[in-house]
């Protein structure tokens, strides 16, 4: 039986959250003794009360702060690995990272790597701040022994700087709706195309950029549903026109998925985004600004027709390029099934700890 502890800041349904509870939940349990730590407030008690009922133990750091971490102060971490006895430790994030490459442990010591620092750090924090934050998470991750990239195209970066980079795909159940969401609720008529933005507003996600050009290019049967709030929410409003439908956050995203037929992202930067396996689980076709792990995607589709990516230069022409090659929704499920499922990520990973 493999001891394996899992450490994230907090446990949510989404993002980097996902990709831990998807190995959790895919494991062979009979092989594996699974723990989870969290180390900030903000979990989602449901999610909690989940892992508990199927025999996970959880363990909440309730002392620890992303300063405190940062200074070494973090004895409650360390007090509880050392208790865990666990034989492989599987951080996510750069305060987990720096944690682990700090501890004094027999534990062979994993990361999950869920972006490419060098545009995300940059993005979010400025230049000065993020020059700081790449050299403490780079020297912590080349103490740990395994960094696994989340796509090949993050790992096509950061093997340039690691010697212990590998990668592995993010995989994902196929996406299930908790809820049932009309066309006519949301004020778009049956025959129209429909696509999708679901996601954080913000400069990095660009979906001010996309709503202008979306307003400009699109046809008078196409609209646009975007989902999330964020900084730039009041611009985006702003840019919108009426066939751009701003819906605000919304807990089941997958609802609004499955009355779609494309989904559109015009992000700077991506590790490999949950909401495009979530969209291809759904068979929608994609339209996505072309950076490398939006590429790498759509390429991977050699025998089936994902969509399109655009430099910002061409959307227009790569919109009309869609309009003009049909998507195939039971194809693209079946090719998300297949590439990108949790059941070939999780097994991936569960030859790594054996390794």
């Amino acid at each position: 039986m493999i001891r394996i502890a899992y450490v994230i800041n907090y446990i949510v349904k989404n993002g980097p959250s996902s990709v831990v509870l998807n190995i959790i939940n895919n494991l062979d349990r009979e092989k594996y003794d699974v723990s989870l730590i969290t180390l900030f407030s903000g979990n989602d008690s449901e999610v909690v009360a989940q892992l508990k009922d199927k025999g996970i133990s959880v363990y909440e750091c309730t002392t620890l702060s992303r300063m405190k971490c940062l200074l070494g102060q973090n004895k409650e971490f360390a007090d509880t690995v050392e208790k865990g006895c666990f034989d492989i430790l599987h951080t996510h994030g750069i305060i987990p990272d720096i944690l682990s490459s700090r501890l004094r442990t027999t534990a062979k010591q994993i990361t999950t790597i869920h972006n490419n620092m060098y545009e995300d750090y940059l993005d979010t924090y400025g230049y000065a701040k993020s020059r700081i934050f790449i050299a403490l998470h780079m020297a912590a991750l080349k103490r740990l022994d395994e960094c696994v990239c989340c796509s090949k195209s993050v790992y096509d970066v950061m093997k340039q700087h690691l010697l212990n980079a590998s990668f592995i795909r993010n995989g994902i159940e196929p996406a299930q709706a908790h809820s049932v969401v009309t066309r006519e609720e949301v004020d778009v008529p049956e025959d129209a195309r429909v696509f999708l933005y679901a996601g954080v507003l913000n400069s990095r996600k660009n979906v001010a950029w996309l709503i202008d050009n979306f307003v400009q290019y699109h046809e008078n049967d196409e609209y646009l549903l975007v989902l999330g709030n964020g900084e730039k929410e009041a611009e985006c409003k702003a840019k919108a026109d009426d066939h751009v439908r701003m819906l605000g956050f919304q807990t089941d995203p997958i609802a609004y998925m499955n009355i779609s037929d494309v989904y559109v992202s015009a992000s700077k930067s991506e590790g490999f985004s949950i909401s495009v396996l979530e969209a291809l689980s759904c068979g929608l076709g994609l339209l996505l600004s072309d950076i490398p792990s939006h590429r790498e995607v759509v390429e991977m589709g050699q025998d089936v027709y994902l969509g399109e990516t655009f430099p910002p230069e061409n959307f227009a022409m790569k919109l009309n390029a869609l309009r003009e090659r049909k998507t195939n929704k039971a194809e693209i499920r079946a090719f998300q099934e297949r590439k990108l499922s949790v059941k070939t990520m999780t097994l991936q990973y569960a030859g790594l700890y054996i390794d």
